[in-house]
């Protein structure tokens, strides 16, 4: 079997879940399953391609500007992913994202789609700059999809309310962690506090992040000793900047850039505790990470939340400061609730492994065909 992958997810972005989640299901598929792969991709910056074995790609400059030099090189990618999937040299197509370009292309080749979240549908009204691609667009596309893969229940049901589509057509196949078998370089090695909390990724709107800096600034303001790192999604803004010195804990709330997979491991092993305040999530890939790192894990109780992490995280309510500080101060001060998590954590994680997904992702083609 031959399964073509195309370069939505790959053009511009160095890294994200998306690229990882597909990176990680073609390296598997390839290497455990015997599944001949092919990616679709001429130019890219992406870290997980420059540092594995899929797929050899050129990187660019941004000599036009970041966003012009990102549009020029996907349209280049799009054009080459439309004469690989017109030449029909594979067996099944799978879309690594929701432009529509490829449907001219296909013929009768069967196409299978990974759904990983609806947060564009149920909060765009909320929150500017939440569009994604046109509902209706989405919905074509599901429609003539040979299957659709859905990364939780919760989703798969959130697809099935808002788009309407077969319910037979909807598979359920978790994420997975490649932290799960990593073996991180010891002579990488980070500087941090030593007593810290941990989050990780993009910081607006539904992501919660004011709300949860309102929650903890009392904590942090009794433990002097105590930080909160923020990772990834670039600096802080001035507004959220304004917002910690509001608060008085300026000085305890830190960035720390991911720039290898070794460092965003090394924060999750070293700190107290993850805390994902999130009003919504198709999965939580850092959820499954942080049990892999043998991080104790604190969740909000929202969409997928309680499904993916079960009784391996403490869980709070993401509107009440209140809820909110108590849970997170009760991990800090209780050593052996700590330990429980990471070990609930640990058996909560084999069911997220790469090898499940891809046997699992497998199927789906074969049955497709």
């Amino acid at each position: 079997m031959k399964v073509l992958y195309d370069h939505q997810s790959f053009s511009g972005s160095k890294y994200g879940g998306v690229a990882r989640y597909f990176y990680d299901l073609m390296y598997n598929l390839k290497y455990e399953q015997g599944v001949e792969v092919d990616l679709a991709l001429l130019f890219s910056n992406n870290d997980y391609l420059k540092n594995g074995e899929i797929k050899h790609v050129t990187p660019f400059s941004f000599f036009l500007g970041y966003a012009k030099t990102n549009m020029l090189f996907s349209h280049i990618n799009r054009l080459n992913s439309a004469v690989q999937i017109a030449r029909q040299n594979y067996d099944v197509f799978h879309p690594t994202y929701f432009k529509d370009y490829f449907q001219a292309f296909l013929g009768k080749k069967p196409f299978v789609i990974t759904h990983h979240d609806v947060i564009p549908e149920k909060f765009s009204t909320q929150y500017a700059g939440l569009d994604g691609f046109d509902i209706n667009q989405k919905k074509k596309i599901l429609d003539k999809a040979s299957k659709i893969i859905a990364v939780s229940e919760n989703t798969k049901q959130d697809i099935l309310d808002i788009f309407r589509v077969d319910p037979e057509k909807v598979e359920v196949i978790y994420h997975s962690t490649h932290f799960l078998t990593f073996q991180p370089n010891p002579t990488i090695k980070i500087s941090t506090p030593k007593r810290y909390l941990l989050y990780v990724g993009s910081r607006y709107n539904y992501k919660n992040f004011d709300i949860y800096i309102e929650s903890i600034a009392p904590i942090l303001k009794k433990q002097d000793d105590l930080y909160l790192i923020c990772s990834g999604n670039g600096k802080f803004t001035q507004s959220e900047q304004e917002l910690f010195i509001r608060l008085k804990v300026e000085k305890q709330i830190l960035h720390h850039e991911i720039d290898s997979d070794d460092v965003l491991y090394q924060l999750y092993k070293n700190a107290i505790a993850f805390v994902y305040p999130s009003l919504y999530e198709g999965f939580g890939i850092p959820i499954i990470e942080a049990f892999a790192c043998d991080c104790p894990v604190i969740l909000s109780d929202r969409s997928c939340f309680p499904e993916v992490g079960q009784d391996a995280a403490l869980y709070f309510n993401p509107d009440d400061k209140e809820n909110i500080a108590f849970q997170i101060e009760k991990v800090i001060e209780n050593a052996d609730l700590r330990t429980e998590l990471i070990q609930k954590g640990r058996k909560r994680l084999q069911d997220f492994s790469p090898t499940i997904t891809a046997k699992k992702t497998l199927e789906v083609y074969k049955s497709v065909l």
